[in-house]
């Protein structure tokens, strides 16, 4: 089983779980509750008393000296999970070479226990904080200990740029959904190779060619102008041409309070243009990229096997970045597991394109944090590109020698 690189939702070991400036609930249940750290990094929970408490609580451990938590950032954290009798520690993650990255607004949805632990105990980046959740229903009490190691904003932050003007125009203030603007598609030809640029340039590292990034973004068709996706609270895809919204879906105006996380997938993961107009930008900027076919989802064969650049998007607008299936479904987070032959099912072989193949794209992409993979992913990664290429060469041998079949029946003389 691969590590996760990061998790935008409550880490699994924190589920299994009146305010102060210090605490929530019975703050003096976890008077007696340190953390220490070992030389190897590991983290050592000491307990001066069992802990023991009928409601949900929290103490602050350190109060930090970092900014205040800001409620609509993302959390790089360090958690442990410890046995509150015996302080034994059970699980836990600070010895780990990647976070645990957590989007608060969606925290807030999820354990509101937990989100206020974090947000309302005077908690500041650096800090940590106890948490005890009681057994119920058959669960036994468990004690957390959290140090939020770093925040970033959910978006690209840094100089706005001036734009070029080579690639269509973007309305573009920092913090807010980009848009699209005045987009005619046959006022200009759509290029044939990846063309990107900074709109927002970030201060952070260098993505590199395997990092796992978290990223906002929208995605628009070259031949409409229409958003085909995003991860911008209340940026919906518009239905196709000549079709109307599905029933019960709501516009983009009645869902904007919507909590709607980051994507992050590893890069090598997106479609190759998203790699060659990413790898070497700084963290934290704002990227337009316009994508052809080749480079996006491939181009779209007709029946007489010319390509074509017909508006090949499904109902619900598909999904313009994250790993698909054939059937235009998010593909399993296991597939860094997977083997050359699972892969192929998955991907439906040749019983169908993607919706988007054939079609030009248009993406503007905040790159809110990168994650370096491990020497151990890296090879994974290049193992599983290197089955990919030899499957697609033999798949090409395969062709070219039924041609030439064709051609020249075998056994058949000149």
């Amino acid at each position: 089983m691969r590590k996760k690189y990061i998790a935008l939702s409550v880490p699994a070991l924190m589920l299994m779980s009146g305010c102060s400036t210090d605490g929530l609930g019975d703050v003096d249940a976890l008077s007696g509750v340190s953390l220490h750290m070992t030389e190897d990094g590991a983290p050592e929970v000491i307990l001066q008393n069992p802990v023991e408490a009928e409601e949900e609580s929290a103490r602050v451990l350190d109060e930090g000296d970092g900014d205040p938590i800001d409620e609509d950032s993302l959390l790089y954290l360090s958690t442990a999970m410890a046995d509150p009798e015996t302080g034994n520690v059970q699980q836990e993650d600070f010895s780990e070479e990647a976070p645990s990255l957590l989007y608060l607004p969606l925290i807030e949805e999820q354990n509101e226990f937990i989100h206020e632990s974090i947000t309302e105990t005077g908690l500041n980046v650096g800090g940590e904080v106890a948490m005890y959740v009681p057994g119920g229903e058959g669960g036994e009490p468990v004690l957390i200990i959290v140090r939020v190691d770093e925040q970033k904003p959910d978006h690209a932050e840094g100089e706005i740029e001036d734009q070029s003007g080579d690639l269509p125009a973007i309305l573009n203030e920092e913090g807010e959904a980009p848009e699209l603007e005045d987009f005619d598609p046959e006022a200009a030809e759509a290029p044939e190779e990846v063309e990107s640029e900074v709109l927002i340039q970030g201060e952070g590292e260098e993505i590199g060619p395997y990092d796992h990034l978290v990223m906002r973004y929208t995605g628009w068709r070259w031949s409409d102008g229409e958003v085909f996706d995003s991860a911008w609270p209340g940026v919906q895809p518009a239905p196709p041409e000549g079709e109307e919204q599905p029933e019960g879906q709501e516009s983009p105006e009645e869902d904007e309070d919507q909590v709607v996380p980051p994507m992050d997938s590893p890069l090598p993961q997106l479609i190759p243009g998203w790699a060659e107009a990413l790898e070497g930008v700084e963290v934290g900027s704002r990227v337009a990229m316009v994508i052809p076919p080749e480079q996006a989802y491939g181009e779209s064969e007709e029946e007489d096997g010319e390509s074509s650049d017909e508006d090949g998007s499904d109902d619900d607008g598909g999904s313009g970045v994250e790993p698909q299936t054939a059937e235009g479904e998010p593909a399993p987070e296991d597939i860094e597991d997977m083997d050359m032959e699972e892969i192929e099912e998955m991907l439906g072989g040749q019983q169908g394109e993607h919706p988007l193949a054939g079609e030009t794209l248009i993406f503007v992409v905040d790159v809110i944090a990168a994650v370096p993979a491990s020497d151990e992913q890296v090879e994974q990664m290049e193992q599983q590109q290197q089955q990919l290429d030899e499957a697609e060469e033999q798949d090409g041998q395969e062709e070219s020698g039924e041609e030439e079949t064709g051609e020249q029946p075998q056994g058949q003389e000149n």
